[in-house]
Order: structure tokens, then C-alpha cells, then sequence
């Protein structure tokens, strides 16, 4: 799907609150767009630190803004994504120093980027979303969307729990882990590939089952279309067990409480600059292309 060229009139910035640099870099950010003549609008909180410029709160984003920059690591480009709740403008993020897969684009290409998207050299990206419901006894009582992944994980008390999984009204399998993933391809790389799940490109369209630490070894990731719905419904009397959205949203679950996963009419726009891709963020932030380094000592081991 191709987008549009990016006419950059007004530009809505947030960053990761405590990153020392924030100050210096949104002082240089906010001077490059002045001299464009493009708007800007900081987050409350940064505007505060920064002690200059119109600002914004997460919970009432500013509607006339043309793109986001997200200055941080993949954690602040999630709270965006949630703040924007059923809104679709692009993000650019820009990554202080973390993982990130999300914010790919680094501090010192962040000018050289801009450049290219003020000259509409860069595509945007549609990642897609997935919409969970709680329900509990039979009313829906939270909603959320998430880019990354819906996490159903024990508290801090040691105890196995039960996890019953149906796709499309078709039961799979009695789960009993330490927890269960349902991610989209970006999230991936996120949680779901830490518990072992596979990595999944972007543009495929599916979803991933993953289990924390199963009680059998036989339960193993699941690949499945995105156009199916995920019913899991909480077992027994687990103790506490919750429910994360992308890390964002908890909520405490009760036994008998039924989760719906299932793909979101919207998607997440994330600018990409043209000559980077899928498999080149995966050697950098994987690091597939270094080779293992001899340690070399100028004085002989102790015996």
C-alpha cells in the first residue's frame, strides 16, 4: 500500500522521560523544524523539562499533527500507539540507545532522515494490530489494541497456571505454563521470541501462540492465520494471573475470565527510510553479521 508524500506542516514530539540527552536534542530538534517553518507540539512532560514550546498531553493528542516523532526506545513508541487509540498518523521513531525494533532509525541519522521526508524519499510502513477483549461473566469489560503482543502471566507467587485455547471455535489445547504470548509478526521479536517463539515478517498475516515455560514440552509456538479469533479462558484458581497489553495496560484476571484476541480494522504507520530493511534491522539488532572475537592477552594465563 503506498502512502501519500508526507507534507510536514506541524509535527508532534515525544521522548522517553528520563533520558539525559532529551533536553539537548529537542533544543537542536525543535531549531531544525523552525527554520523549515514546521510546527511543533512537545509532550506535557518534556515540554516542562525543556522549558519551551506548545505542548500536548498522551491522553488528548494534538489532531492536526502530521507525524510523530518518538525519540526513546520501543517502550515509548508503544504508549504512543496506544495513546493514538483508532488515529493512524505516521511515527517516526528514533532510538536513544535501547534495542529497539520499533525505533529503528539512530540519533545520527535522525537530520539525514528528516531531510529524506521533507523530500519524500521514505515509504510507511503498515504494521498490524490486534484488538483483545476481557470479558468476565459475560460482560466485555476492557478493550485494548496492541502492536506487540497480549500477555497472560502469573504473579510473583510460583504457580503453574491453566490457559484453555480455542482458535475459530475449534479447541487447541489445555496450556499449563507460566504463561501464554498471542503476538503479531512485529511483536515477534519482542516477548514471544525471548520465550522461543520464531521470528515473523512484518507483512506476513498472522499471529503467534506462544507459551512461557510449559509444564510439558511438547506445547511449542503456534503460527496461525490473523483472520482467526483466539478464545482463552483462565482455569482453576491460579492465584494471580494477569493480562498485559504491549507492556502497557494490566489488569488482574479472575478464574473463568475469557480473552479475545483477534485482528484490528486499523494499523500502526511507521516511517522507514527506502534503502533500509527488514533483514538489516534483524543483523543490527540481533547482530548476525559479527563474528565471535578472539580475546587475545599480551601476559600468559595463571595456571
Amino acid at each position: 500500500m503506498k502512502d501519500k508524500k508526507l507534507k510536514l506542516k506541524k509535527v508532534a514530539i515525544v521522548a522517553k522521560g528520563h533520558a539525559k540527552e532529551a533536553k539537548s536534542i529537542i533544543q537542536d530538534l525543535t531549531k531544525w523544524l523552525d527554520e523549515r517553518g514546521i510546527k511543533h507540539a512537545l509532550e506535557s512532560v518534556l515540554a516542562t523539562r525543556v522549558g519551551t514550546g506548545a505542548s500536548f498531553s498522551l491522553d488528548k493528542m494534538p489532531k492536526d499533527a502530521d507525524m510523530f516523532i518518538v525519540l526513546g526506545g520501543d517502550g515509548t513508541l508503544l504508549s504512543v500507539v496506544h495513546a493514538m487509540r483508532s488515529r493512524q498518523v505516521p511515527i517516526l521513531g528514533v532510538n536513544l540507545g535501547s534495542l529497539g525494533f520499533l525505533t529503528d532509525v539512530a540519533l545520527k541519522d535522525l537530520y539525514e532522515t528528516l531531510e529524506k521526508i521533507v523530500d519524500g524519499d521514505v515509504s510507511i510502513e503498515h504494521r498490524s494490530l490486534l484488538t483483545a477483549e476481557l470479558e468476565r461473566k459475560g460482560e466485555v469489560i476492557l478493550t485494548e489494541r496492541v502492536l506487540n503482543d497480549a500477555v497472560i502471566t502469573k504473579g510473583a507467587i510460583a504457580r503453574i497456571i491453566e490457559v484453555s485455547v480455542d482458535v475459530d471455535h475449534q479447541f487447541v489445547a489445555i496450556i499449563r505454563a507460566d504463561g501464554l504470548i498471542v503476538s503479531t509478526p512485529t511483536g515477534s521479536t519482542a516477548y514471544s521470541l525471548a520465550a522461543g517463539g520464531p521470528i515473523i515478517h512484518p507483512k506476513l498475516e498472522t499471529m503467534i501462540l506462544t507459551p512461557i515455560c510449559p509444564h510439558t514440552l511438547a506445547y511449542r509456538p503456534v503460527v496461525i492465520p490473523d483472520r482467526s479469533i483466539v478464545t482463552l479462558t483462565l482455569r482453576g484458581d491460579p492465584g494471580e494471573v494477569y493480562i498485559t497489553f504491549d507492556g502497557q495496560v494490566s489488569e488482574l484476571l479472575e478464574p473463568g475470565d475469557i480473552i479475545r484476541v483477534r485482528k484490528s480494522r486499523n494499523a500502526v504507520k511507521l516511517v522507514s527510510v527506502r534503502d533500509k530493511n527488514y533483514f538489516r534491522v534483524l543483523r543490527q539488532k540481533l547482530r548476525w553479521a559479527e563474528r565471535p572475537r578472539e580475546r587475545r592477552s599480551k601476559t600468559p594465563p595463571t595456571p
